[in-house]
């Protein structure tokens, strides 16, 4: 979507996205000879610049719904912000003092982790925007709905692989939820501690440590938020509601009846569940690169989301946009070699609807085998572009770890802890999730193991022994992302 507003005809160009096209620079070839079922297929489909398919059970209801899924979106961003900012604010209004236990702290956490909307259902959400918020709570949202439940290797069935058992790689912890639990009790830890007066200062630049920061370089609050984005969100979105490698599940689920006395099938669900994770707002495609990634913009867009029915609320449900929708955008406006993420995933996502919409259109629902053989291309090419902006974004971040090492050796006061570990956990954090999707590139033969041996679960700090040989270390991580994904060199070397 780059820097210019996409009001855009895309059925006019839905060929483009099959990858079908079999065109031929020979004059002697008639382009008319293509007869590929599937290009034919595409260019028959009007697919709407908007996510919203209406129910053909129930008379002007809209069938794609996905509540569950924007509220784990806030949960982990809700978790972030508790993390960043309200764990420190309980110590400075005299909430938590020296009385306050680990425990105390972690329930907190785990309020949002474990319990969700069981616990903070009725709470309002920490998510603000202007106009404010429809939903005002969880429960107005989605009621019973946590993340652990959804941590990859907790909801199994269509699970890649067993990740509770040995498959887990890049973090020494057996399983994505032990992980988590680790950072978690080095979180409450620290909590606890600067609750009973000690304040930790770092050595050599003077910032004073937050409870999230532990000594030997990490940023926890990063860690979790970027680790759940991939474990829960990127996790379900591609090894779950958009897979067909499991039967009743996925792809591969009924399209033919309503699902209970819902006004979607099956089918519907599942996919629109699939794009709730990705995380965007239903009329994406209407906001430039620079609305969705809160940077600039049109007045009512510039914050990554935006009014669009005029009711002067936003629907989370619709108006927002979340988590990795927003990183694809930033990518793109730092891409030199013209990537654009945003464009290419949410016009795959609309045109993968639109199959499934109107195979009951057409028929009873079930879907041809050129319908289903066109939706997997679709969710392919969603997918694709869905994971290189994650990839991409470990790119920039292992160059914001490089020109912070390059800010510790000029040793002209420029250097901050603070940011070096934030950098280098959003690197860490988002470079973790991409083993969960079954179809990455990075996890053909050993790249993620190399890449994360490379990585490794500290930054080289300054004065350390191996804090030259680190730099060499990321540029070689950085190399094989590259090659992974086919990344530019101008782009690997400006995100």
């Amino acid at each position: 979507m780059r820097k210019k507003l996409l009001v855009t005809v895309i059925a006019a160009t839905i060929t483009g996205l099959g990858g079908c096209s079999d065109s031929s620079d020979s004059s002697d070839t008639p382009a008319a000879i293509d007869t590929n079922p599937n290009t034919e297929f595409l260019a028959t489909l009007a697919v709407p610049a908007t996510y919203n398919f209406e129910s053909r059970f129930v008379a002007g209801e809209e069938s794609a719904q996905y509540s569950g899924q924007v509220a784990r979106q806030v949960l982990i961003a809700d978790l972030n912000t508790e993390i960043g900012s309200k764990l420190e604010a309980r110590i400075a209004d005299g909430t938590w003092t020296s009385d306050t236990t680990k425990a105390d702290v972690l329930a907190v956490l785990n309020s949002y982790f474990v319990e969700g909307t069981n616990a903070v259902g009725d709470n309002p959400i920490l998510l603000t925007t202007t106009p404010p918020t429809l939903q005002t709570t969880y429960n107005e949202i989605s009621s019973d709905k946590n993340l652990v439940d959804k941590l990859a290797g907790n909801d199994s069935a269509t699970d890649h692989k067993d990740w509770d058992a040995g498959a887990f790689e890049g973090w020494t912890a057996a399983s994505p939820q032990a992980l988590v639990e680790s950072w978690f009790d080095i979180i409450a830890t620290n909590t606890a501690a600067q609750a009973g007066g000690a304040v930790r200062i770092h050595p050599v630049t003077g910032e004073t440590l937050k409870v999230y920061h532990t000594d030997d370089g990490l940023d926890l609050q990063q860690l979790v938020q970027k680790f759940l984005l991939g474990a829960v969100t990127f996790s379900q979105g591609t090894d779950d509601y958009f897979d067909d490698a499991t039967e009743g599940k996925g792809l591969l689920t009924d399209n033919t009846v309503a699902d209970g006395d819902k006004p979607y099938t099956e089918l519907q669900h599942q996919y629109d569940e699939g794009f709730g994770y990705f995380g965007a707002a239903r009329d994406y495609l209407a906001y430039t690169d620079e609305e969705i990634a809160g940077k600039a913009g049109r007045e009512g867009f510039s914050e990554g989301y935006h009014d669009t029915n005029g009711d002067n609320a936003i629907d989370l449900n619709g108006e927002f946009n979340f988590g990795n929708s927003t990183n694809a955008a930033k990518r793109d406006l730092g891409s030199q070699s013209g990537t654009d993420f945003t464009k290419t995933a949410m016009q795959a996502l609309l045109t993968g609807r639109t199959i499934i919409a109107r195979a009951g259109d057409d028929g009873d629902g079930a879907l041809t085998e050129v319908e289903m053989a066109v939706l997997k291309e679709q969710r392919d090419i969603a997918v694709s572009a869905w994971e290189k902006a994650i990839a991409a974004t470990v790119v920039h971040y292992i160059n914001d770890v490089l020109t912070d090492m390059d800010k510790a050796d000029a040793n002209d006061g420029s250097y901050s802890y603070a940011a070096h570990t934030k950098h280098w956990a959003e690197l860490k954090g988002f470079a973790l999730g991409l083993q969960f999707n079954p179809r990455s590139p990075l996890n053909n033969g050993t790249r993620f193991k190399a890449v994360h041996d490379l990585l490794g679960e500290r930054p080289a700090l300054p004065g350390g022994a191996d804090f030259a040989a680190y730099r060499d270390a990321l540029m070689a991580a950085r190399a094989l992302m590259q090659e992974a994904y086919g990344f530019s060199q101008a782009d690997v070397e400006n995100w």
